[in-house]
């Protein structure tokens, strides 16, 4: 079972009235269930203009958590947070076609189990999930975005993503089609480890090297708050989120955890999606 310390804080940029980002961050008191299925902690930042988008971050973020802890659910983590993501998509995607006002709304979605000794992710969107190991900073997420994908075609410089035209064009968004095929990911956890999620709003802002530095020299609700601050200070137009985590200690994986075969498949491809305008 993993014992971490987690922050975050969500923000409207500096002219928008309405936040279209959610976050989630469940610790089970239940021991049980916590040895089971562990700590979830999730992001996602809403497309669709007006409340829409805010309703389908929230849609998801409700969806995902109640569908990974439900007791009839897999048991094991995996499968329930690949069943759980499904689900969000699902309750989005029937949100939308059923309400006029939300007919187009949509969401990114990045999350992150952390049970017995390893870091389940599942990711969909340009939202991101870093590992801070020692001083090396490592995004474990690939963004679905045109501008991204031009980048790793090397048709533009990965210098020029963040101020790219068709940085907010996705590839890939929750709740857009009935079948969703997101990114996973198992990573093994280390004590000491950090994992930062966070929107774009806060990426394309502030640099990789400033988020190292800030998460590295501070607990996870001071790091929260000096790089929202950092974002804001840069007078950016968009919503910003973050969440930190510190893995405090680490054990042996727990029994729904052990004996699984090494993890999904990264980066499972999916370029035939229509591309989604933000």
């Amino acid at each position: 079972m993993i014992a971490i310390a987690a922050a975050g804080r969500s923000v409207s940029g500096r002219v928008r009235e309405e936040n279209e980002d959610s976050l989630a961050s469940v610790s089970p008191e239940d021991t049980t269930v916590l040895e089971r299925k562990g700590h979830l902690l999730a992001i996602a930042d809403g497309l669709g203009g007006h409340e829409a988008g805010q309703v389908a971050s929230a849609t998801a973020l409700a969806g995902l958590v109640t569908a990974y802890y439900a007791p009839t659910g897999p048991a094991r983590v995996e499968p329930a947070l690949q069943h759980a993501v499904q689900a969000a998509n699902l309750k989005v995607h029937h949100a939308a076609q059923g309400d006029p006002r939300y007919r187009s709304m949509q969401t990114t979605l990045s999350c992150l189990a952390l049970t017995g000794a390893s870091a389940y992710l599942a990711h969909v969107g340009d939202s991101r999930i870093y590992l801070l190991r020692g001083d090396t900073l490592t995004q474990l997420t690939n963004d679905h975005s045109e501008a991204a994908e031009l980048i790793r075609l090397r048709l533009a410089k990965p210098e020029s993503l963040a101020d790219h035209p068709r940085r907010n064009v996705l590839t890939r968004t929750l709740g857009s089609q009935l079948l969703l095929r997101p990114d996973f990911r198992r990573v093994p956890v280390q004590p000491g480890d950090y994992f930062v999620l966070c929107t774009d709003g806060l990426w394309s802002e502030v640099s990789n090297e400033e988020i190292a530095r800030v998460v590295r020299l501070h607990p996870p609700g001071a790091a929260c708050e000096q790089l929202i601050e950092l974002q804001l200070g840069r007078a950016s137009l968009d919503n910003a989120t973050i969440q930190v985590v510190k893995v405090l200690t680490v054990e042996s994986e727990s029994p729904a955890a052990a004996g699984e075969s090494g993890g999904w498949l990264d980066g499972l491809l999916s370029r035939f999606r229509p591309p989604t305008s933000r």
